[in-house]
Formats: C-alpha cells, sequence, structure tokens
C-alpha cells in the first residue's frame, strides 16, 4: 500500500463546498496582479478549493466553479516574462479518441489538489484515497496531454514522468506498478514489473505459488496470481541529469502467508522489543529502551485486541508466555516509567537472562526483502535495460552509499554493462 505524506496546504477537498469563498479576481489582485480588460473570463465568479502555484516564472492558478453536483475544473496562468494570460477549462472525456490518454473520468479528479511544475508545464493530482490519486498533465498552454491514473514518482529533466500506477484500496493485495510517460508521444512505458523478470522476483514469485494454495486464497479473497504480491518503493525513485537512468528500491513482502500468530504475536507485538535489543549488550543490564519498548508494544497488542495471539507466541518458553501475559493483563498508570512499572509486576524483568530468552522468542524472518532496481536506455525505451540486486548484495559490493551514487557512470557499467546480477 502507498505510504506518502502529502504537504497540508497542497491538499484541498473540494466536496466541502466553499471554503474563504473569494472571486478569481480577488485572488489575483491579492497578489498584485490586474489582468487587462477580456485577459480573463470569469473574474467575478466565485471559485472554490483554488490552488496556487505562484514561483518566479509566474502564476497558476487552479480552481473549482459551479454548484457542487456539477463543479468544475479550471486554471489561470499568469507568465511574468510575456505579461501573457491563459485561462482554460479543464475537461475531458472517456475515452479521448485520437487525443491524449485519459485513465480516468473527471469526477474522479476532484477530490483534492496539488499543483506542480515540470519541465514539460504543470502536473495536477487530485487525491481519490490513499492508495489512488489522478493526474492531469498540463502544457505550457493549458493543454491536456494527459489524466494518468497515479501519481508522479519522478520528473526527468526532458519533461518525461515516472509515476506510480492507482492501487485498489481494499483489494486483498497491492503491487506496484510503475509507468514511464512521455507528454510528446502516445502511449507510455511499462517499468515495473518488466519482464522478462530477474532472478529476485522469480524466486519471490516461486515462494508466493507455494503460498496460494486454494484454501488459503479463499479464505483472504485473494486472486492468488503468483505474479502479483505486496510490495512497496523503499523511499524515491532517483534519475540522473540526462534522464537516462534511474534507481530504486524495492520492498517485496514476506509475510503472506503467516499466521496470525506469527504475524500478530510474534512480528508487530515485539516490533519495538527487537530494535531495542539490537542496540543492547546482553551481558549488561538491562536498558530503559528494552523497557520502554516492551511496554510500548504490548500496549499496541492490547489495544488491538491481539493478546491471544502473543501468548500463543511464547508458548515454547511458558514462563515467558506467562510473564508477558501479566504485562498484557495491567495497564500503567498515565505517565507511569516502563522500567518502575514492569519491576513492580515481576522483579524478573531485571534479570538480563530474561531479556536474552525473550530475544529469542520474538525472532523472525526478515519482514521484506529490499531489492535494488537500476534502469539505463530510457531515452530509448525499445533497447532500455534493466538489472536487480539484493539490496545486501548491492551494499556489500558498493558500501552502503546514497542511492544517488548507484547511477555514477563506473556504477552503472559494472551493475548494468557486465550483467551483474
Amino acid at each position: 500500500m502507498r505510504a506518502r505524506i502529502v504537504a497540508a496546504a497542497a491538499f484541498l477537498a473540494l466536496a466541502a463546498g466553499v471554503v474563504d469563498a473569494e472571486t478569481l479576481g480577488e485572488i489575483l489582485r491579492s497578489r498584485g496582479l490586474e489582468p487587462p480588460a477580456g485577459a480573463v473570463p470569469g473574474l467575478d465568479q466565485t471559485v472554490q478549493a483554488r490552488q496556487i502555484l505562484d514561483d518566479q516564472r509566474g502564476l497558476l492558478v487552479v480552481y473549482a466553479v459551479g454548484a457542487p453536483a456539477g463543479t468544475r475544473l479550471h486554471a489561470t496562468r499568469f507568465e511574468r516574462a510575456s505579461r501573457a494570460w491563459k485561462t482554460a477549462a479543464l475537461e475531458w472525456s472517456m475515452p479521448r479518441s485520437g487525443g491524449a490518454p485519459a485513465a480516468l473520468a473527471e469526477d474522479h479528479c476532484r477530490g483534492g489538489l496539488a499543483v506542480d511544475r515540470f519541465a514539460g508545464g504543470f502536473l495536477l493530482t487530485a487525491h481519490i484515497n490513499p492508495s489512488a490519486e489522478c493526474t492531469i498533465v498540463l502544457d505550457d498552454d493549458l493543454a491536456i496531454r494527459a489524466v494518468l491514473g497515479g501519481w508522479p514518482v519522478a520528473k526527468l529533466a526532458d519533461g518525461r514522468i515516472v509515476y506510480q500506477r492507482n492501487q485498489v484500496h481494499f483489494a486483498a493485495v497491492h503491487p506496484v506498478a510503475l509507468g514511464l510517460f512521455d507528454p510528446r508521444r502516445p502511449g507510455e512505458v511499462d517499468l515495473y514489473p518488466r519482464k522478462p523478470y530477474q532472478a529476485v522476483r522469480l524466486a519471490h514469485i516461486t515462494r508466493m505459488r507455494a503460498v496460494y494454495a486454494e484454501g488459503w486464497c479463499n479464505v483472504h479473497n485473494h486472486s492468488c496470481d503468483p505474479d502479483v504480491f505486496d510490495e512497496h518503493l523503499r523511499g524515491e525513485v532517483v534519475t540522473d541529469a540526462r534522464g537516462d537512468s534511474l534507481v530504486f528500491v524495492m520492498a517485496l513482502d514476506n509475510t503472506t502467508g503467516w499466521s496470525d500468530t506469527e504475524r500478530w504475536g510474534r512480528l508487530e507485538a515485539f516490533r519495538e522489543v527487537r530494535r531495542a535489543l539490537s542496540n543492547w549488550d546482553a551481558q549488561a543490564e538491562p536498558t530503559v529502551e528494552l523497557y520502554r519498548s516492551l511496554a510500548a508494544g504490548l500496549a499496541r497488542a492490547r489495544s488491538m485486541k491481539n493478546e491471544a495471539h502473543v501468548r500463543a507466541a511464547l508458548d515454547g518458553d511458558p514462563e515467558l508466555r506467562d510473564l508477558v501475559a501479566a504485562v498484557l493483563a495491567t495497564a500503567p498508570a498515565a505517565g507511569q516509567d516502563p522500567q518502575r512499572w514492569l519491576a513492580a509486576l515481576d522483579a524478573r524483568w531485571a534479570d538480563a537472562a530474561v531479556w536474552r530468552r525473550l530475544a529469542r522468542a520474538v525472532e523472525v524472518p526478515d519482514e521484506f526483502t529490499e531489492v535494488v532496481y537500476v534502469y539505463t536506455g530510457l531515452r530509448r525505451p525499445d533497447s532500455m535495460k534493466y538489472r536487480e540486486l539484493l539490496r545486501r548484495d548491492f551494499e556489500a559490493r558498493f558500501g552502503a552509499i546514497p542511492l544517488r551514487r548507484a547511477l555514477e557512470p563506473g556504477i552503472v557499467r559494472q551493475i548494468v554493462g557486465a550483467g551483474l546480477e
């Protein structure tokens, strides 16, 4: 599932109605602009949910007009260098025969607005749900070049866009798909996943094929296509200055098929504890961080009603299970120190041996397989190449370098030119 932070200032709901209603003329005058007579239509119209991009090059106002049931988007642009004005209604139909591709109908593209500039013009994104957006690609003259079902993740210097395609928010599985769109050419390029698949992805598909048994699929309402699985982008998609190469990290989810005991009783309940244990000298006294992490993780398990799963996860060590169960059964007073609280519940929490046993009991396999993907030849899609490497193999060879350095010519040649996998 997509996980992104949307700037609050750029995230406005059209459906909420008129907020701080102003006319278009009032908005422009508040910024010291007075269009010549007849240059901008509709100056006296009250606009809704406006979003403004104001920079050294010019001003772009995107706004909605009309009754809530028939709201329509418009855009007005002022270019400082030429002093030129342009206004356009942002309208399209499905499908656009002979025109720019339109993946979404207009009523999907009004839920929120954010405006950004790119080399080819402007990108207007509209919120649909946490896993979906509508991206309207405008050229400098405010003509619609495309309406994409997804959101931009990288902008290339020549105006091409890498975007992540929408997911079905309440689906049983959330795969990632990346496309490369060029406003100057019809169609788009499938970047990820890209066939033929390579060794890491094929290994994960093999694992999914084993997990996706008919009984499991029926219980989880899952399509059980082994090519489709949960994954997410880890960080940014990084491109080079020429727009010919890019690199990103994909995290393939390994938890599909885990039992509720493994997922909720061990993985989730002791997430903070494992992190604290990794920073602890197991021969030393338990640290404050250990007490805090245990209290936080078990408080979350308690609030999610996962106590039975936690107890089941520790069945292999009955004494430890009962010790943890006592913590689950009691909530600390507000502001109570976790170390003092746990020690008062049972003095054994001060024993380092107990924490060493807990460390063994809450170990889990890797939650994700992190894979580095490097692409070259983006300017010539027909001959584009890519390579995938496990992140641990990448770092063993090149060190824990910033991802951008993977696009240095010498490193790219080692990865892609030599066919390193």
